[in-house]
């Protein structure tokens, strides 16, 4: 049995986990972050767009509008305050025909209620200004969604982290738990820990996790994102983030331009459940499902314009069937208030990171 025991032994080094541990750390001392993995950040932190969101999507009062609204004002004074490249782009979220103008509205009214600030609808000539071969009548404008260098953020977290006294051990996979009076044994593959709160930012593995504390209440179904590319010669067919009007039911935003920090514009992410979650490229989607989407926005798109890029997986809460909102889970177990519990922490996870940090210092503070 260890003898000498850490404050909090953070579980998880993606980006949310990260940004945990540079939270705790500016107020508590022996913080420990614990990655499986030889680097921080090699899972969905940065297999992703890299886009901060405004906070349009989310049902109001859930747990994901109000981190990504909060979330994505405190990512842009981080990046700002540590030199991480982004840049507020703007979006548009473009309807097909104007028969949609009734659902742009009311995803602009979510918007709104969620409290995104300088969204508008806006008309063809808006469009063609911003985005001359984008092919659409009426569209959303939003002006704060942006983009950034995601694994440039997990960097500057990790040494504001590490500057604050926190320890940050890659290559530490966590095999077991057990509660031990008033602290909880953390076994790794090649040691051990103790520690006087255990903070579950897993990721896809988030309940596996949870489940070495017994608590089995939640289960992750991993969903790939796939990305399609276009070469540098066709980086000019968008100027910023242009997405499709999301379908009433689904389980992505639909496939969508996004144009990166190093120029490069993708194309995706597509949804397709797997059965491993280390499955990132068996059965590749085939490249004519990504132009038959994206064409529709942009005629002058070619289908020898784009080739495979990189994948993600997701760690969704809800199985293929269901269609229905599923939350983030940010709750302690329901065996000791010492541990606390972050599942299904998937896409607005990236902008809601700094956010969800600042509420998980206030619960341990509590």
């Amino acid at each position: 049995m260890p003898e000498e025991i850490a404050n909090v032994v953070i579980i998880g080094g993606g980006v949310v986990g990260t940004a945990i541990a540079a939270e705790l750390s500016r107020d508590i001392d022996d913080v420990f972050l614990l990655e499986a993995m030889p680097r921080l950040g090699l899972g969905a932190s940065s297999r992703n767009s890299g886009v901060i969101h405004a906070g349009i999507y989310y049902r109001p009062g859930s747990l994901k509008a109000f981190h990504c609204v909060r979330g994505a004002r405190m990512i842009y004074e981080f990046c700002a305050e540590h030199d991480i490249p982004h840049q507020r782009i703007g979006k548009l979220i473009v309807a097909d025909s104007l028969e949609d103008l009734g659902r742009l509205e009311e995803l602009k009214k979510r918007g709104d209620e969620n409290g995104v600030e300088g969204l508008r609808i806006v008309d063809r000539g808006f469009i063609r200004e911003r985005e001359p071969n984008v092919v659409s009548p009426v569209a959303i404008y939003s002006p704060n969604t942006g983009i950034l260098e995601p694994e440039e953020l997990v960097k500057a977290l990790a040494r504001t982290a590490q500057a604050n006294g926190a320890y940050i051990l890659t290559d530490t996979r966590m095999t077991g738990a057990r509660i031990n009076g008033d602290s909880i044994l953390i076994r790794t593959q090649r040691e051990e820990f103790l520690a006087r709160t255990v903070i579950n930012a897993a990721g896809l593995y988030a309940d596996d996790v949870a489940g070495m504390f017994g608590y089995g209440k939640y289960r992750i179904h991993p969903c790939r994102g796939e990305y399609a590319e276009l070469p540098v010669s066709r980086s000019g067919i968008v100027n910023g983030l242009v997405y499709p009007l999301p379908m009433p039911s689904g389980h992505g935003l639909g496939v969508h331009y996004t144009k990166n920090m190093a120029g490069r514009v993708l194309l995706g992410p597509n949804a397709r459940y797997v059965k491993s979650r280390e499955d990132y490229e068996d059965d590749r989607a085939d490249l004519s499902t990504f132009y038959e989407s994206a064409s529709v926005i942009t005629p002058c798109l070619k289908p020898e314009d784009l080739r495979l890029s990189y994948t993600g997986i997701r760690a969704r809460l809800l199985p293929e069937e269901d269609h229905s909102f599923a939350d983030f889970v940010i709750e302690r177990d329901p065996q000791t208030n010492s541990v606390i519990h972050l599942i299904g922490i998937e896409s607005p996870g990236l902008t809601s990171a700094l956010s969800i940090a600042k509420s998980v210092a206030q619960m341990i503070n509590k």
